[in-house]
């Protein structure tokens, strides 16, 4: 065996070597972290991801690491399903949607919900594009220029409350659909001293906010419910709204639902304010 090692020039140990197989811990180590999850996944839609849920526990004063929630959400099976991303080819976006503070651009766009009775609404909302705050929102089957106006109003005195003044020279982002290029509605968000945005042509991209909410509050909220009829799809908007507004986490957002970011950045601007004597 000697003379053997040698020629090979490998030691004798080499030849008493033997591979011990090691069997994988399935235990958790983290059993707070996994039944915190768990107790989230029961309240929260089935399509949130580690990261979401790894917000929701740090609301819930929980520490853990993103990898240790998505370690945990694996092995038991929780992830959702992957998605990706298909790039359509078309025109080149470079622009920046979203703004730095709230109360300076607004998106507004429309969307169709199908009932399970094969009926269809319409749903309109305006979004400030810093906080993602749903500020107004509109359903019916049709939605004419007159329910836009009504939901500008609505969005207006929400966030500026008698001191209409205090919108001029907010954006109005929005695309070239009927309902908004008309001149009532044109006349009346001027009358506020709101500047009007209309996207390109064939480029939903430049509403990118407001396409984005659309996709996440569809997969979130609508795909998960049981819609029977257009009527069902009206009782559950608002609290689904509700729901979006002040619990969701937003990844852009630092994981804070729009309403607390809304209220945190009120709250710092208030502090930076320069006090009056």
């Amino acid at each position: 065996m000697s003379l053997v090692c040698r020629a090979l020039g490998v030691p004798r140990s080499w030849f008493y070597y033997r591979r011990k197989l090691r069997r994988k811990t399935e235990g958790c180590r983290r059993p707070d972290v996994e039944q915190a999850i768990q107790q989230i996944l029961l309240e929260r839609p089935a399509t949130y991801g580690y990261r979401r849920i790894h917000g929701m526990l740090a609301r819930r004063a929980i520490q853990a690491d993103p990898k240790t929630v998505w370690k945990i959400m694996r092995r038991r099976g929780w992830l959702s399903s992957a998605r990706s991303r298909t790039l359509r080819p078309g025109r080149l976006h470079e622009g920046q949607v979203s703004v730095a503070e709230p109360n300076r651009r607004w998106a507004s766009d429309i969307t169709s919900i199908k009932a399970w009775n094969g009926e269809k609404g319409r749903l309109a909302v305006i979004l400030d594009c810093a906080d993602r705050s749903v500020l107004a929102w509109r359903w019916d089957k049709k939605m004419p220029s007159e329910e836009l106006q009504e939901m500008v109003r609505e969005a207006v005195f929400r966030r500026f409350g008698a001191e209409r003044g205090k919108a001029k020279g907010l954006e109005f982002l929005s695309d070239n659909g009927p309902e908004y290029i008309c001149k009532k509605l044109r006349a009346m968000l001027q009358g506020l001293g709101i500047v009007v945005c209309h996207t390109p042509r064939r480029s939903p991209e430049s509403n990118g906010l407001a396409e984005r909410f659309f996709g996440t509050f569809k997969r979130d909220y609508v795909y998960q419910g049981e819609l029977e009829s257009l009527e069902e799809v009206g009782r559950k908007l608002p609290r689904w709204l509700k729901d979006y507004n002040e619990v969701a986490p937003h990844s852009a957002l630092e994981m804070k639902a729009p309403a607390q970011f809304y209220t945190d950045w009120l709250a710092s601007k208030i502090s930076k304010a320069p006090a009056q004597n």
